[in-house]
């Protein structure tokens, strides 16, 4: 079992996580702009994805850059989080239907792939265009400029508190686990549902009230990096999949038994 907490020397760990830097990653950014060598590479893997969904122009509002790694917070486990924007009531009206998808898509793609640009694993992400994204930096590919540029802050990290939540939802997580492996799979797509929306509730709260440096948010990206996250996804997915999967049982009827029986009474009684 992964702890998220494992004493002094862990949360000195997640000090250096944590800790904004004073420059923006500098293998990917010079003066605060992207690198257009490193700008043609992503807006190239993006239009592969893109067309290997059959996508329309239409239906692609942007592509962007955010997370850590368009702010002064990057870290070592940084990746490069790239955003495909898209509509997706342009895809399909059944707008879950349409998400559910595409959740798979994203994790199966990042499972397959290992991309590196600049030490920094690419990750892709499919997000509907009006989603609220809070984020300290956002750069448009598409634009090739900053949508919301990043600002430098010297904030106080409450670990204590952040770790104390990250554990909690670690250990439902890893409840969550046992519950699927014991077939449970109505009871663990609801609970995922539970926990996610948890976590949405959690971490949105902690940005309304003391913005991407909460606790709340911190211990949201610890999650992520400890991997429950996708843990989480990817168990949703499972269990919706088992939960509507259907095994019709036979009767106990032996075709080839019978048609053997068959056989054999004929020739027992023929002379």
């Amino acid at each position: 079992m992964f702890r998220i907490s494992i004493g002094k020397e862990f949360a000195d760990f997640n000090t250096k996580l944590l800790k904004p830097k004073e420059q923006l990653y500098p293998k990917i950014w010079n003066n605060n702009q992207l690198n257009p060598i490193v700008a043609r590479k992503l807006m190239l893997i993006a239009d592969e994805v893109i067309q290997s969904l059959n996508l329309l122009n239409q239906q692609v509002e942007d592509v962007v850059i955010t997370g850590s790694i368009a702010s002064y917070n990057w870290h070592e486990m940084s990746d490069i989080d790239l955003h495909i924007m898209l509509d997706f009531d342009k895809i399909d009206k059944n707008f879950d239907l349409v998400k559910r998808m595409l959740d798979q898509t994203r994790i199966n793609w990042n499972k397959k792939h290992n991309i590196e640009i600049a030490g920094k694993e690419v990750e892709i992400y499919f997000q509907h265009y009006t989603e609220p994204h809070e984020a300290n930096g956002i750069w448009s590919l598409e634009l090739e400029k900053w949508i919301a540029e990043p600002v430098m802050l010297d904030p106080e990290l409450d670990l204590i508190t952040t770790e104390k939540k990250a554990e909690s939802i670690a250990s439902c997580i890893e409840h969550l686990q046992d519950m699927f492996k014991d077939g449970e799979h109505k009871e663990t797509y609801e609970f995922a549902g539970k926990i996610k929306d948890k976590i949405a509730r959690m971490r949105k709260s902690g940005l309304d009230k003391e913005g991407i440096y909460s606790p709340e948010n911190l211990a949201f990206k610890m999650l992520r990096n400890a991997g429950y996250l996708e843990q989480l996804s990817t168990l949703k997915i499972q269990a919706y999949d088992k939960m509507m999967s259907l095994k019709l049982e036979t009767k106990n009827i032996n075709e080839n038994k019978i048609w053997k029986n068959f056989i054999k009474g004929r020739c027992s009684n023929d002379k």
